[in-house]
């Protein structure tokens, strides 16, 4: 048994404490998961993709026809301020610019307390300005420190989800139907983010090893005459290619300020030289982008969430899936779900990162030994679907098992992808469909198959060049993307190497046409907690991001919070799927503003892990955590059988 002990100074500085002044049983009721849903699916790509046929054969431009004018009080966008906030941050955070369309003079704010159940604001418009000829109402609403850090104390953070829930503004619907919520999102930087060097090129470009930034003044104005898709994405990628080479089937392009739109993200096909897909024809339209039949596809992401590899790659799938007519095989199945047309419907065996009914994080496994269906949780890591492996060409179809459509689509949510509770029963019969089904409605899949996949990521400002932090920021979790191991999230969702069965790498570097190519030299995979990273906190070493069964690992260090007199601390190892029997809080005294709390992880133990520290004091009753910080897995000697040969699993 190896121990790890994250203490630097002699064991004799602990001296023996008096007993606390409270029981540690009483903190067995503590909350077994921290205040963090797994991110929601609200991909953009299915409401993109009716309007793409225009796109095939036309400019880009002419996109823009189909889509509404955006209405009166939609909100467009906000500037953080600061930009990114990090765990011993203080002066509180304001959002500046918060536009919203229209003569609007006042917004509905509810943001999360961890001393009440929610606190509820109404902002004042501070000004007015124009877009295009449209009104736009300006808001800035600011918070101080205690505000802050009341309302995101508990959030998750960590390098696996990069930024922290706020609180949510309710705009209200004009025609008297449910008023829409837009979440606020605040970007988080962790404290030991890897410094990177960048080579300006001009006043409005520059690059790191791993990603680029440009400033395009009107990005996303077009919002205002073509809605929530009105990024000239087109435009933006013949930036691009003044200053980098046309070697990248995909350019993922980011906002700086936080746009406020309905998706998390949107993927465009550009080219596809593909057949058998469905609904997705052989075309190419890369010229009208500036690329020389190269470029295959532009993604959108309007916020960090960008870092989350289970968006990220859901968005890159969309280059394949989910184009397939399942209703015409499936013997006219009513589809539901999040935009089905799209998405991969409720069917069995196997996780789907596009899926309509489920998350990826959710799948539906066989009972009472095949006789019946029920929820599971997608073990980790969740891979990519056969049916997508078949349509990447990675996997022939002999490789596709034969897959149960159930027949009641809707039965968790008609217009959602949804996280039911696992055990939950699978209502309705099933159809059996085959890959010689897809293959009679759609044709053989033909063309070429992607040893490697080349992305090239673009943060865009509309205000100026990003600082260096900003571009430490984004060039690092660029680059984890491109990860072979070590990024998976707390939910269980790799990086896409690992997702295709370490089949196909991503490539993420940039390469300039005339100036020199930036090396990469620092680690992106199972990165450890700062010890900094904890608000009240301060630990005495990192908190290793891997951690084998048998290995103690010791959270010591000092406690920097002065709002009260604290007398006990408790570490709270939080796996994902854990349940209350197997919930792992371990205590200890607090004596002279040290504490030390080791733990011995066990091979039952095995899992991806998030870390909270609690600091109580005499009678203080059940607290929130100071800080909940994702991105540790603990790795278990024993290796669990993933399910049917189709669907084999290796840990890489």
């Amino acid at each position: 048994m190896r121990t790890l002990v994250l203490a630097v100074a002699a064991a004799s500085y602990f001296l023996p404490a008096p007993a606390p002044a409270q029981s540690t049983a009483q903190y067995a009721a503590l909350a077994l998961s921290p205040s963090a849903s797994e991110p929601p699916l609200a991909c953009g790509s299915p409401a993109l993709f009716a309007h793409q046929l225009l796109s095939w054969f036309a400019p880009p431009g002419s996109i823009r026809m189909a889509y509404a004018e955006t209405p009166d009080g939609r909100p467009l966008w906000y500037d953080q301020n600061p930009r990114l906030l990090h765990a011993e941050h203080t002066g509180g955070v304001a959002l500046d610019n918060f536009l919203v369309v229209g003569d609007v003079e006042t917004l509905s704010f509810e943001r999360p307390s961890a001393s009440a159940a929610s606190v509820q604001e109404t902002w004042q418009r501070v000004r007015t300005t124009a877009i295009d000829g449209r009104l736009i109402s300006v808001f800035n609403p600011r918070w101080d420190d205690a505000e802050l850090w009341d309302t995101i104390r508990e959030n998750m953070r960590g390098f696996n989800l990069p930024y922290v829930y706020f609180g949510s503004v309710t705009i209200p619907s004009p025609d008297g139907a449910e008023d829409e919520a837009f979440q606020i999102l605040l970007s988080w930087a962790p404290r030991n983010v890897p410094p990177t060097q960048v080579t300006r090129i001009d006043a409005n470009t520059q690059y790191a090893s791993h990603v680029v930034n440009l400033v395009i003044p009107d990005f996303g104005n077009g919002r205002l005459s073509a809605g929530d898709f009105g990024y000239d994405l087109a435009g933006a990628a013949k930036r691009v290619y003044r200053h980098f080479k046309d070697e990248y089937d995909s350019i993922a392009f980011v906002s700086r300020q936080l746009q406020l739109v309905p998706y998390h993200a949107f993927h465009r096909n550009v080219r596809n030289p593909i057949a058998g897909l469905g609904d997705l024809p052989v075309f190419d339209n890369s010229g009208s982008y500036g690329s020389a039949s190269v470029l295959r596809s532009v993604e959108f992401y309007p916020s960090a969430r960008f870092a989350v590899t289970s968006i990220s790659t859901h968005q890159i799938g969309h280059q394949w899936v989910d184009y397939w007519d399942w209703s015409a095989v499936s013997g006219n199945v009513e589809r539901a779900g999040h935009q089905p047309e799209a998405h991969t419907p409720l069917l069995y065996p196997g996780e789907v990162y596009s899926g309509a009914v489920l998350r990826v994080t959710r799948r539906v496994a066989a009972v009472d030994d095949g006789a019946a269906y029920a929820i599971e949780r997608t073990p980790s890591p969740a891979l990519y679907h056969p049916t997508t492996l078949y349509r990447m060409g990675l996997i022939g179809p002999e490789a596709v098992p034969d897959l149960l459509v159930f027949e009641q689509q809707g039965q968790f949510d008609e217009e959602n992808a949804a996280t039911p509770e696992v055990g939950t029963s699978i209502e309705g019969g099933v159809r059996v469909v085959h890959i010689n089904d897809f293959m009679a409605e759609h044709g053989v899949r033909t063309g070429s198959v992607d040893q490697t996949w080349t992305r090239v990521t673009v943060v865009v400002s509309r205000d100026g060049l990003l600082s260096a932090d900003e571009m430490s920021y984004w060039n690092l979790f660029a680059a984890r993307h491109a990860a072979t191991e070590g990024v998976t999230s707390w939910h269980g969702a790799p990086s896409f190497f690992e997702a295709t069965g370490g089949r196909v790498p991503l490539r993420t570097d940039v390469t300039p046409v005339s100036h020199a190519k930036i090396a990469a030299d620092f680690e992106v995979s199972h990165l450890s907690i700062d010890p900094r990273e904890f608000w009240g906190v301060r630990l005495d070493e990192p908190v290793p991001a891997a951690i084998a069964s048998g290995e103690t690992v010791t959270i010591a260090g000092t406690v920097t919070a002065t709002d009260r007199d604290f007398d006990l601390a408790c570490v709270r190892w939080v796996r994902y799927g854990a349940t209350a029997d197997n919930k792992i809080i371990e205590c200890g005294a607090i004596f002279g503003n040290r504490f030390s709390v080791p733990y011995t992880f066990r091979d039952a133990d095995a899992g991806n892990y998030a870390l909270g520290v609690f600091l109580f004091f005499p009678d203080s009753g059940l607290q929130s955590a100071r800080s909940s910080v994702s991105g540790i897995e603990v790795v278990g000697d024993s290796r669990v059988d993933r399910g049917p040969s189709a669907l084999s699993r290796s840990r890489r």
